[in-house]
This record gives structure tokens, sequence and C-alpha cells, in this order.
């Protein structure tokens, strides 16, 4: 039975009519929904589908009264850029947060409302109906009842039921794909999408062969001995190979990364394989990150890096490399801007925050040599000397002025 005929005239009574915060009075069963069809033949598609999207505690933009960006254009929610409304309704992942919705309101419509049970998640999933009737609103239940399963991490009992809308390719794929990674998303079943589809979405979601996955392993070494995908796609499916046999794959895959690292376009697809060779750790991976350090073009890449041998605790074998850093003894570079990125940056100071935290991080050891302890104060304070200099920042107009000087941090 499809959601079409799924008429839900109790709740339709509370929420349209009444207007009242209660809970809405759901059908559990299938005689119970039969029995709502027989008793309002008349209710539109477009009532039912809202009465459902209240059921899943999803609000319409144009009932909201808080102020929030783009306010002055009624039945559109932005957030950092991004449209988070979907045809007009928020999601009940952002209904229930903070930033939407007055407590009293909350109140009114019942938010946070309870998950609704497994079976009736599953039900609401009606992609056959969708690609009949192409309806904006049952797009945004199917939607909602995907992030539903991914924002409140619920148990999916069978993949099958989420990658019907995978298989109907209405535009959702990644966010069933993103909701199953963890649960229940297997290589097989990403190889078997793969050979279905194509989809050059699905290098995002492989994952390592396992014991006795003997066609999925086969699968990756066929993708990796064909010239049909792309760079970052190889080094995704060498990736996994790696991973599931280090000492087999090891120099081959060593060799794949520094013969490509630089190739990469992408300033993320180059932060990934720095981070892989930091990883592997042998004299000549270090020696490429040293140089990347040095000399990407992009100021994310170095960024990233910083970050990487943070996280890794490998700063004491890059000290070298990021005391001349710190000095500015590094080639230009660019920042990549984006959407979102964070404005008046300088190309100057952009890398200091991560210097800084690195150096700080090889100062907490105790058996630092004397010359260690001194490229480290040498670092710190050229990173203070910047730091002290009057930000240049743009104007409106795009004309710079040179902003009041800061204190340096400590």
């Amino acid at each position: 039975m499809t959601l079409s005929n799924y008429v839900l005239t109790g709740f339709l009574l509370l929420v349209l009519g009444c207007g009242t915060g209660s809970q809405p009075l759901v059908p559990e069963s299938e005689d119970d929904r039969g029995a709502a069809v027989q008793t309002d033949l008349e209710t539109s598609p477009t009532e039912t589908y809202e009465a459902i999207l209240y059921e899943l505690g999803a609000i319409p933009v144009s009932k909201l009264t808080k102020p929030y960006w783009n306010n002055g254009e009624p039945g559109e929610v932005f957030s950092k850029g991004t449209r988070e409304d979907v045809h007009g309704w928020l999601s009940p992942f952002w209904v229930r947060s903070d930033s939407y919705l007055t407590v009293s309101e909350k109140k009114e419509y019942g938010i946070p409302r309870a998950p609704l049970s497994y079976e009736r998640y599953i039900a609401l999933l009606d992609v056959e109906t969708y690609q009949k009737t192409k309806d904006p609103l049952l797009f945004a239940i199917i939607q909602f009842t995907l992030e539903e399963f991914l924002y409140r991490d619920l148990e999916i009992k069978n993949p099958h039921d989420l990658l019907k809308v995978y298989h109907a390719r209405m535009g959702l794929e990644d966010l069933v794909l993103w909701t199953l990674e963890d649960q229940g998303l297997t290589g097989p079943m990403v190889a078997d999408l793969y050979h279905q589809y194509q989809d050059e979405l699905l290098f995002r979601y492989l994952v390592p062969p396992e014991a006795g996955q003997d066609e999925y392993k086969a699968f990756l070494e066929q993708l990796l001995a064909g010239s049909k995908i792309k760079l970052d796609q190889r080094f995704e499916v060498y990736t996994q190979l790696y991973q599931s046999d280090q000492k087999f794959y090891l120099a081959g895959y060593k060799a794949f990364l520094l013969d490509n690292v630089e190739q990469m376009p992408d300033w993320i697809d180059r932060s990934k394989i720095y981070a892989a060779l930091m990883e592997i750790g042998d004299e000549e991976c270090v020696a490429a990150v040293d140089r990347a350090l040095l000399n990407d073009p992009t100021a994310q890449t170095r960024e990233s890096l910083l970050r990487e041998l943070q996280e890794q605790s490998q700063v004491v074998e890059y000290l070298d490399t990021i005391h001349l850093l710190a000095l500015g003894r590094g080639k230009p570079f660019a920042i990549e801007y984006y959407p979102n990125a964070p404005f008046f940056q300088k190309e100057e100071t952009v890398l200091d925050d991560s210097l800084r935290a690195c150096l700080k991080q090889v100062q907490k050891q105790k058996t630092l040599s004397k010359e260690t302890e001194l490229k480290i104060q040498q670092a710190l304070q050229a990173i203070a000397d910047r730091d002290a200099q009057p930000d240049s920042v743009v104007g409106g107009d795009g004309d710079r002025f040179e902003a009041n000087p800061r204190p340096a941090k400590k």
C-alpha cells in the first residue's frame, strides 16, 4: 500500500484544523489504515503529505516566527549559504534544534517528537508513488525519513529497505549511502551497485575487502588495473586494498602515492595522499611531506598537514621544516576560497595558528636539546612578530585598509 492511500483523518483534525501540539493519531495496523481511507476519501494528496510531515516532526517555514537568515524571503531557510528547507518545510532535525522555533512553539507542536516505528519509517519511503507523481512534498517526506535514520542513529534492520531509494535515482543517493555507511552497507553491496550504475559517488563508500570476499577483492583489483577511473578514484581503490593487506600491497601503494600526489588537482585529495604517506612514515615519505609543507601551492593543503602531524603526534620528525615555514622560508601559496570559507585571511598569517600549535606540542616534551629549544623559540617569535602587525582587511568596496594591531598571542 502506498502513501497516497494513507489518509490520516484524526491527525489532520488535530494539526490542520485545531492547531494543537498533540501527537498525531497515526494508524498502526494495516486494518486501521484501511479504515482511515474509507473514512475520508476526499482528502487530497497534499493534505495527506502535510499531515505526514507534521507526523515526522517537520514544520513549514511559513510558520517560523524567530528571525533567521533570508527571513526577508519567507519560504526558504539558509544556513552558512546552504538551503536547509526542502520545498518550504524545515526538517525534523532542524526543528529539534534551538535555531528556529521558540520554546513555546516547540511545546505547541509537541517537539521533540518520539521516533516512529521502523515499519512506519519504511512505509514512508514510497518511491513507487514518487516516481509516478514527482510530488515535492513526498520528496520531502522521503528525504526527512532518511535523515531521521541518520541523525537519530536509528537501527536499520535491512539495508535494502533504504537502498530502494538509491535505486529510484531521485537525487538522494548520497544521503542513502551516508545513512547506511555504518549500518550494513558492505563492500559487495557497493560493488553490485557500481556494476549496475557506474556511479562515481560509490568510490567514497568503498571498504577494505574482508576474508572470504574474494569477488569483491577481484572487483577492486579489476578497477585498479583498468584505465577508466580517475586518479582520485584509483587512490580510493588502492587504499582499500592496502588496508586489507599492508604487507602485500605496500610497495605498489607507496610508489603510486609518490608518483601521483603532486598530480592531484584538488587540495583535499593531495592532503589525503600526504596523510597516507605520513602513516607509512619511511624516509622517502617523510621527505615528500616536507616538500609539501614548504612548496604546496594551496594553503589548505599545508594547513591540513600541520593538523595531521598534531593528531599523529609526529611533529618532532618534521620540526626542521616547521621551523623554516614559521620563518617564512616556504614558497608562496594561495588560499583557495570556497563557499562559506572564512574571510579576511592573509597568506602571511593563515598558517600561524597551526604552526604555533605544532611548536607548543613539541615544547611540552622534557628531553629537548638546546638546539631544538632554540628553533622552537625562534619560530614562535617569528609568529608573534607577524601577529603583532596590523591586519590588512578587505573593505566593502574592495579597497584594503589597515586594522588596529592586536596583542600577540601567548
